[in-house]
């Protein structure tokens, strides 16, 4: 029998959110979420979403050894994986799917079209590119999502009743997001992480500050919202703090390019000083030392169009 208890002591270094059943749409039993992260920098979280018949896998990490580890806490709650479901295509999050996927190869691998047509395209390189970065620990191949998942689409998963939502660009290529009215229970994946420093080389930072604001009132008082780093907090809090640093940077981008065109490298460490200042302690969700520097760069060729 399934108990809350079993999990705690099968998962170790997992942390285990418990959320409310009272409208759960299995009779007399709720949904729970349980978190695994490597913490430091470059962390990204998987998330086990825990029905009473069955679990769901959020997201699958990006190398084989933190792949193995999701693999392993899904196994030792004794529930069969219903379904392995990617956010996004960023390699942080889906590098280690074949991992994941040998693991339950019955289990259908739920993706957006835009994240499942990138994976299609691209998964061999993208692959490759891991494997420079991480050598010896990136599985050889990226499986393709097997199960489209459509806009407002509503699907069952765990036990519970969840809608597609689906963003557009931002962050990344294209984010889902699952929502559980039932549960007052969001995946945001990576529309808003919690004090980390973001990853904004795919040049799309003002679509993404337009859709946290469209965003935001639409979930703002969900009571919990799962990132894709860092804690799970209430929704509107997180969309708030990440706008917040999305405005920030995007201000001292424009102040220096106001001086100066195209953003020399010298303001580009001067930006990523003051980040550092204003939001100290936040790790970086990609493994780079300079990050918010390439971070300014980056932002500034899409405010110049260059």
């Amino acid at each position: 029998m399934f108990t809350r208890r079993r999990l705690a002591l099968a998962t170790g270094a997992l942390s285990v959110l418990g959320l409310s059943g009272a409208r759960a749409y299995t009779p007399g039993a709720g949904l729970e979420v349980a978190k695994y992260d490597r913490p430091g920098e470059g962390s990204v979280n998987s998330f086990l979403l825990l029905g009473p018949r069955s679990l769901v896998i959020v997201d699958c990490q990006r190398t084989a050894v933190e792949a193995a580890q999701v693999v392993a806490h899904a196994r030792g709650t004794g529930l069969p994986v219903e379904a392995i479901f990617l956010s996004h295509e960023h390699a942080d999050h889906v590098t280690g799917l074949e991992v994941v996927r040998r693991a339950f190869p019955e289990a259908p691998i739920l993706a957006g079209e835009g994240t499942r047509d990138y994976i299609a395209r691209n998964g061999a390189a993208l692959i490759s590119q891991m494997q420079g970065f991480f050598p010896g620990r990136v599985p050889d191949r990226l499986p393709v999502p097997t199960r489209v998942l459509r806009p407002d689409e509503r699907i069952t998963l765990a036990g519970a009743e969840w809608r597609v939502d689906q963003l557009g660009r931002g962050e990344a290529s294209g984010m889902t997001l699952l929502y559980s009215e039932a549960n007052d229970l969001l995946v945001t994946a990576d529309l808003c992480g919690n004090r980390a420093t973001p990853w904004l080389l795919d040049g799309h930072v003002l679509d993404w500050i337009a859709q946290l604001e469209a965003a935001l009132p639409r979930y703002a008082g969900v009571g919990t919202a799962l990132p894709g780093h860092g804690a799970a907090a209430p929704a509107g809090v997180l969309i708030r703090e990440q706008l917040d640093y999305l405005r920030s940077m995007e201000r001292a981008v424009r102040a220096e390019l106001a001086v100066a065109t195209p953003l020399t490298p010298e303001a580009a460490r001067r930006i990523a000083a003051m980040m550092a200042a204003r939001y100290p302690g936040f790790p970086r969700v990609a493994p780079m030392p300079n990050l918010v520097e390439l971070n300014a760069a980056a932002l500034a060729r899409e405010i110049t169009g260059g």
